[in-house]
């Protein structure tokens, strides 16, 4: 069976049954888990569904396994490899005997009860059972003294002369008389990351032993592979571009991450914006947000770095902070297991959603891109093979993907605004009329269908005037930050003469016109029933105290406070959608 087909639902009851059990049980069901679980919109930031109902983070063999009910032998495995890592991690961390073995019999009789069923995927199993060791064993920051000892011996490394001596080598540049200086400085760019790249794969490095002449040798290795040339090209491609590169960077763990950095500062010296995510809990010797507050050699290294901690971090505040110098911007992906697009928090969807290209440090196996789900962006994972060896995979994203760049966005704010100076200088005044659009679930189409007559009603009864209905901007693609963030920059342009918001009268008055009663999902609506009336009322009374000449119409501003923040990528109300 196609694998689109396999996550379908409709046609067998019972097996349906054990795909919403699959969901339900793995906490993976956004319906049962609101708070935990990725909306669909914001998934949609992320991974581009084509038309499948469901996304699932394992690979495509282990979930049709699973589904068909004959899973027994990869969950096996899969398993007795989990409840390895935990009884390491319970040895190395628990130092009390008798506490050492208490929490190995606790964990033994959760991990029993919890494989019984052969539904539970091994990512998850291990999400709980880490949990359970975090929370009961209550050791602030586990294996942290690893971490940082492996940290401080790959710093102390790359800060050997020794190493600076080998690392500036002019083995390995392709030079020749038609090589330009623009050539030889992203040769020499792309030379300094790979040898980074191949550095990062040495365990002897983290550990404080290391041999300069193997050092050199592995070095001076070279990466190959489409992955490697795809990457390298991506890279010319937004060097030659005059448009500011946005790329996210999924750290890895300790040593690497040290390695990590001082790639980041490569990019960042060539002009490319880094956003740099990390764990958020406890995953091994994945880095974390503690890592990064607590690690001596990380505080160092991310010295000057803006770290946000906000969870839920808006597009605007988002992109503000891509325009600010040249920082790097440091998030946590919101996890403690690998990556899973389904777990992971709004702002790592938003910086996922912004970027140019992500760079993913998928540690020791590829399973975080192992099925036929394809993303929105492009990505590269760097994966350690051996000693001095790295493999880069490419994942490109869904050829289908409508992507509005924040320029695109601009642009099209300043052609309405253009398009409105114009008007104005021909005497004409510019309204703005906010409405409904996507407030009322399952109401879509009959909102744009209220606004456009309503509107047509009023061209039809003022001269004169030029009236904005952003109904009629929108464009297939675009998601509620798209057009809040192009909106915005029209609404604070100062172009607006009048600012109408949609009142339970005009709505009365368009069900009139189309010849209907108005039906009981419609009566008393008007533009406080709508998150992004309620955003757009605060931004006009904002921008009413620099122009004071700008009209208001509408319900006053005491009835708007029914409404806080509207959905990550959504039309109506968080609140609305959870009632549905």
């Amino acid at each position: 069976m196609d694998q689109k087909e396999e996550s379908q639902t409709g046609r067998d009851a019972e097996r349906d049954a054990w795909l919403t059990n699959f969901y339900t049980e793995n906490h993976l069901a956004y319906e049962a888990f609101p708070d935990k679980v990725a909306s669909p919109e914001q998934l949609n930031f992320i991974v581009h569904m084509d038309g499948e109902k469901n996304y699932y983070p394992c690979s495509d063999e282990l979930f049709s396994a699973i589904i068909e009910k004959r899973g027994d032998i990869l969950l096996s495995a899969a398993y007795g490899e989990i409840w390895d890592r935990i009884e390491e991690l319970v040895s190395q961390a628990v130092l009390d005997t008798y506490r050492r073995r208490y929490m190995l019999s606790l964990l033994s009789i959760k991990y029993q009860h919890e494989i019984t069923s052969r539904v539970l995927l091994p990512t998850r199993l291990e999400k709980r059972l880490l949990g359970i060791f975090t929370t009961i064993s209550e050791i602030n920051r586990p294996l942290a003294r690893v971490r940082e000892r492996e940290n401080m011996q790959t710093a102390r490394f790359l800060a050997s002369k020794e190493f600076r001596d080998a690392f500036v080598s002019r083995q390995g540049l392709q030079l020749d008389d038609h090589s330009t200086l623009n050539d030889i400085d992203l040769q020499v760019h792309l030379l300094k990351l790979q040898r980074l790249l191949l550095l990062s794969t040495v365990r002897a490095i983290r550990q404080g032993s290391t041999d300069i002449g193997e050092v050199r040798a592995i070095m001076n290795k070279t990466i190959s592979g489409d992955g490697w040339q795809w990457f390298s090209d991506k890279l010319r491609q937004i060097l030659l571009s005059s448009k500011r590169a946005y790329l996210l960077w999924i750290a890895g763990q300790s040593g690497e991450i040290v390695f990590d950095l001082a790639i980041i500062r490569l990019l960042m010296n060539l002009g490319i914006k880094v956003i740099l995510a990390v764990k958020q809990d406890f995953f091994y010797r994945r880095i974390s947000y503690g890592d990064i507050l607590e690690d001596p050699v990380l505080e160092k290294a991310l010295a000057g770095a803006t770290l946000i901690s906000d969870a839920a971090i808006s597009k605007n505040e988002l992109l503000r902070l891509l325009h600010e110098d040249n920082k790097l911007l440091v998030i946590s992906d919101g996890t403690g297991e690998r990556f899973n697009p389904l777990r992971t928090s709004i702002t790592f969807a938003r910086s996922f959603k912004e970027a140019d290209l992500v760079i993913n440090r998928c540690n020791g196996n590829g399973v975080c891109i192992n099925n036929h789900f394809q993303f929105t962006r492009d990505m590269i994972s760097f994966v350690r093979e051996e000693e001095g060896g790295i493999s880069v995979t490419l994942k490109k994203h869904h050829p289908a993907v409508i992507r509005f760049s924040e320029s695109d966005l601009r642009a099209k704010a300043q052609y309405l605004i253009n398009m409105a100076k114009k008007e104005k200088q021909q005497g004409k005044k510019i309204m703005f009329y906010s409405a409904i659009v996507g407030s009322i679930p399952g109401q879509l189409a009959m909102a744009k269908k209220i606004l456009n007559v309503f509107v047509d009603h009023l061209r039809s009864t003022i001269d004169d005037i030029v009236i904005i209905n952003p109904g009629e901007y929108f464009e297939e693609g675009m998601d509620a930050d798209d057009i809040m963030y192009m909106w915005e920059i029209f609404q604070r342009s100062g172009v607006i003469d009048i600012w109408r918001f949609q009142t339970v009268g005009d709505i009365e008055k368009a069900f009139e016109l189309m010849g209907e009663k108005v039906p009981p999902e419609w009566i008393g609506k008007d533009a406080t029933y709508s998150t992004g009336c309620t955003k757009e009322m605060e931004i006009a009374m904002d921008i009413q105290k620099k122009y004071p000449e700008m009209q208001l119409i509408g319900p006053s501003w005491e009835k708007f406070q029914r409404r806080n923040e509207y959905g990550v990528g959504k039309l109506y109300d968080r609140a609305l959608a959870d009632g549905v």
